[in-house]
């Protein structure tokens, strides 16, 4: 059983992995095909247009929601085991602390890159 839920999380993740990389190649395809229109109609591009196409978000721009949502998947992990009882109630809490702390670590990072630019 612990082989199955190994194999699910590793293809879980290539998946995840396959499926953010071709999101960025789309959408920096569809942001220079509109900026080859926009040359071929003969279309001003100001400078800063060409600058912001291409610079990456923000370090943490995402931090909040992805620490939530890990810390509602490790809620969600410890409620399983507490249903199914018996010895899985140990493991699924071993489990959870996995996400658990990973989002806690992501709300922590994103309270002190908050506090750096504001302080």
């Amino acid at each position: 059983m612990e082989a199955d839920i190994a194999g699910f999380i590793t293809i879980g993740a290539v998946v995840a992995f396959v499926a953010a990389q071709l999101l960025r190649t789309l959408r920096t395809h569809i942001t220079q095909k509109t900026l080859r229109e926009a040359v071929k109609k003969g279309t001003a591009i100001d400078p800063e247009l060409l600058m912001d196409a291409d610079r990456p978000a923000p370090a943490g721009t995402n931090d909040l929601r992805i620490g939530m949502v890990l810390i509602a998947l490790s809620l969600a992990i410890a409620a399983f085991g507490l249903l199914e009882g018996g010895s899985s109630i140990r493991e699924s809490m071993e489990i959870a602390l996995f996400p658990l702390f990973v989002g806690l670590a992501l709300l922590l990072r994103l309270r002190l890159v908050r506090d750096r630019v504001e302080g």
